[in-house]
């Protein structure tokens, strides 16, 4: 990886290299050697894609731009509730304020 390589995948995932360095565990001034043309160690290279990837499935699944196609479906429709979770639901309906906030 070339200083420059590093400065596009830096860009691409919205670092500056002081974030890689606390993220690595470098110092920044490690970070701006590679930057100026010292060589970049070749695990760089695979943490950057590794972030990158990260950085895009957030975007997709974490920050959708676009509203979901369709509602989830209606809790009728599901199997019924048992356990703890039929006990928890019986109980927000009772004291619906326990569970707003409310005192």
């Amino acid at each position: 990886m070339t200083a420059d390589e590093l400065r596009e995948a830096l860009k691409a995932i919205g670092w500056k290299g002081s974030d890689l360095a606390r993220k690595v565990g470098v110092g920044t001034s490690t970070v701006s050697r590679w930057l100026n043309g010292e060589p970049v160690p070749l695990w760089v290279d695979s943490y950057l894609a590794a972030m990158g990837e990260i950085a895009r499935l957030h975007q997709t699944f974490i920050l959708p731009t676009k509203p979901a196609a369709s509602p989830a479906p209606a809790r009728e429709n599901a199997a019924p509730l048992r356990g703890r979770a039929a006990a928890l639901a019986k109980q927000i309906k009772a004291e619906p304020d326990l569970f707003e906030g409310k005192k």
